[in-house]
């Protein structure tokens, strides 16, 4: 089996009825930004509010990390240095 249709063996197809003419109005302008599908932003919306957000398993990363004296001395020195041969 093609792994597109595997996929989709596992989706299923329903109607929403009765979206907010502000609800539509924002996932569509979000579709554009996004340069997906408005059905993507809206099965995304449904996922999230569902608590069954997807995840790259990267959030675990986020926020404040400690790495330690050597990053924040590259942080505050070297990220800042502006060097001049760049600027000529």
């Amino acid at each position: 089996m093609h792994a597109k249709n595997r996929y989709n063996a596992y989706m299923k197809q329903i109607t929403i009825r009765k979206v907010s003419e502000r609800g539509l109005a924002l996932a569509r302008r979000m579709a554009k930004e996004q340069d997906v599908p408005l059905n993507e932003v809206l099965r995304n919306a449904v996922e999230k509010g569902l608590g069954l957000a997807r995840s790259n398993g990267l959030e675990v990363y986020a926020g404040d990390s400690d790495f330690g004296p050597e990053w924040e001395h590259y942080l505050e020195k070297d990220l800042n240095r502006i060097d001049p041969e760049i600027w000529r």
